[in-house]
């Protein structure tokens, strides 16, 4: 049976705005923005249905797994599963972050397929050049079997690149914490089955990733406790998932590791991809192609998002 692992950064999903269920200082839209119900429905109407065509094609279902990042909080959560359109039993693993922006991330599973066994929210402190503490999302970690085969979950949101990339030692910092949380999963199983997703605002070629992940860059080089990213592949041949000034990036990345790649192993990597459907491309002759995003500063689009998701296909074997 094949299975569909997908990561989608969904830009901005909040509701307080509206609801005004906390301040609404920190959040993107507001005043000029305009942002109401009517808005914030038809995003979760989108959202649902981007995410409900996910590798159906290879896998004629639903994905089994997702992880989102830029989602506000539980509420916006439950009004999403709310509206797929077609019917699952998916159960979620989400706490909110200290994020100055309210956002965090949140991996979503389907009941049907995955025993969940251990949840855990990674907060790592991170600080400024003037030794302030600064707030950014946690790292989701889930742990669970998937038909008898454990697998553990990773979902994050990496800062942002910002002015000057000024945020480069803090997701250093960030994937040196999460490597340390590996080598314990690794020192209780040499070849546990472990997969990393998210925005890792970097492209897949970027040297500290392999540094601090122990990427390898085939999977022939592999060796315990390494991990193999085949998004780099795709950015090699000009497949992105987000756009800056015309610039095509692959931010958004699954990373797994040896085990998937181990013809003994019960799970095995198959493929993966960037999921950019017609519907989800901007036709506006300039930017032709990139993703059809909420908002393009103050100015209301009414798209999707400003990333397209990712995703990939695993094998469960019998």
């Amino acid at each position: 049976m094949h299975h569909t692992i997908a990561f989608y950064n969904v830009e901005n999903l909040y509701e307080s705005d509206i609801y005004k269920n906390k301040l609404i200082s920190k959040l993107p839209f507001q005043g000029s923005r305009s942002w109401d119900i009517s808005r914030y429905r038809n995003k979760l109407l989108k959202i649902a249905k981007t995410i409900s065509s996910i590798g159906v094609k290879e896998t004629q279902k639903l994905p089994t797994f997702f992880g989102l990042c830029e989602i506000e909080n539980k509420k916006v959560i439950d009004e999403l599963l709310e509206k797929f359109p077609f019917k699952a039993n998916y159960g979620y693993v989400h706490k909110d972050s200290l994020d100055e922006r309210g956002i965090d991330t949140a991996f979503f599973y389907n009941k049907e397929f995955l025993t969940i066994q251990e949840s855990e929210f990674l907060r790592i402190p991170i600080f400024n050049d003037d030794g302030t503490r600064d707030y950014t999302r946690d790292i989701t970690y889930t742990k669970g079997k998937l038909e008898g085969n454990m697998v553990h979950f990773f979902v994050l949101h990496l800062p942002s690149k910002r002015e000057n990339n000024i945020n480069v030692s803090k997701r250093i910092y960030i994937l040196r914490e999460l490597r340390k949380k590996l080598n314990e999963i690794f020192d209780k199983d040499a070849f546990a089955n472990i997969i990393i997703m998210g925005d890792f605002n970097e492209d897949p070629t970027t040297t500290y990733l392999y540094q601090q992940l122990w990427n390898k860059k085939t999977v022939q080089e592999l060796k315990e406790r390494e991990l193999y990213n085949p998004f780099e592949n795709l950015y090699k041949n000009n497949v992105y998932s987000t756009f800056h000034e015309g610039k095509g990036m692959l931010f958004d990345q699954i990373i797994f590791s040896k085990s998937f790649f181990e013809e003994k192993n019960k799970l095995r990597y198959s493929s993966s991809n960037v999921f950019n459907a017609p519907y989800l491309q901007n036709t506006e002759r300039e930017k032709l192609g990139t993703p059809w995003r909420t908002y393009s500063g103050s100015r209301y689009l009414g798209g999707y998002s400003d990333h397209f998701p990712v995703y990939a296909i695993i094998e469960s074997i019998k």
